[in-house]
């Protein structure tokens, strides 16, 4: 029997497809579970008054990134790096975190190459290794561009699931971030439909991260994310790419005509 090959978008392709953002939460989560970051973004972000706007926001620097459009890529990590430079906690704090840290932007640019590697391999399977390598390097821009040194980036995907690990241990929800999360889930400043949406969006990616649950249990647990995520490819991948990444397209010419 002849087997038809896979028909793979490429590394920059595959970082505008819109069925990663199936994995924002988890990648969120994650960010969230990091105490420096999760402090940070519990004192400083607008996540209760304006989510859709941080969402935005956020992937507007990552679709920039992944452009590669270089004049578009600066404007865009200096106003990001204009809006970490406040972020900074008070002296004794409890947690202290400095959202210019290179060891934040490489957990937050970390937290998305794993989330993504995780949902593209749900939807067309295991990557070629050339692909896994390119889209590791690529991913690693999301943190050079703002600071962090290439050297300080993973070169290859075995010394990048090592730090991923390690990094991991670390992971924890307190009284400070669980309401955060608990702000997500709510989404009281957004449309009635993602407000119904959200809850089992919630559960169906706490299904992908079992060590941050305990901090969570009070939520009730659904389906599987990457489960639900294989299910659905074969209807992801029949798509036309025009609709898979029209999310992205659309937030780029935004940020395009927004210089």
């Amino acid at each position: 029997m002849i087997r038809r090959a896979r028909r793979l978008p490429s590394a920059r392709q595959l970082q505008l497809e819109g069925v990663l953002l199936a994995g924002g939460l988890r990648a969120l989560l994650l960010q969230l579970a990091q105490p420096a970051v999760g402090h940070g973004v519990a004192r400083h972000s607008a996540f209760e008054t304006d989510p859709l706007g941080r969402l935005r926001g956020t992937l507007a620097f990552i679709y920039v990134v992944a452009s590669g459009e270089e004049d578009l890529v600066r404007t865009v990590a200096r106003s990001v790096g204009h809006a970490h430079r406040p972020v900074v906690s008070e002296e004794g704090a409890p947690v202290p975190y400095d959202a210019r840290d290179p060891a934040l932007q490489l957990w937050v640019a970390a937290t998305i190459h794993d989330t993504a590697i995780r949902i593209a391999e749900a939807v067309w399977g295991p990557l070629p290794p050339a692909l896994a390598d390119e889209l590791l390097v690529l991913n690693g821009h999301l943190a050079t561009e703002l600071g962090l040194p290439e050297r300080e980036w993973p070169s290859t995907r075995a010394e990048f699931d090592a730090v991923f690990l390690a990094a991991s241990a670390g992971l924890r929800f307190d009284d400070v971030t669980v309401p955060v999360v608990r702000a997500l889930v709510s989404a009281r400043a957004t449309p009635r439909w993602l407000r119904l949406l959200m809850p089992i969006y919630l559960r169906a990616t706490l299904g992908t991260l079992p060590a941050l649950r305990p901090a969570l249990e009070s939520l009730e647990h659904g389906p599987d994310l990457l489960p639900l995520a294989r299910r659905l490819a074969p209807a992801t991948r029949f798509l036309p790419r025009s609709l898979r990444t029209l999310p992205a397209r659309r937030i780029l010419a935004a940020a395009r005509s927004s210089r």
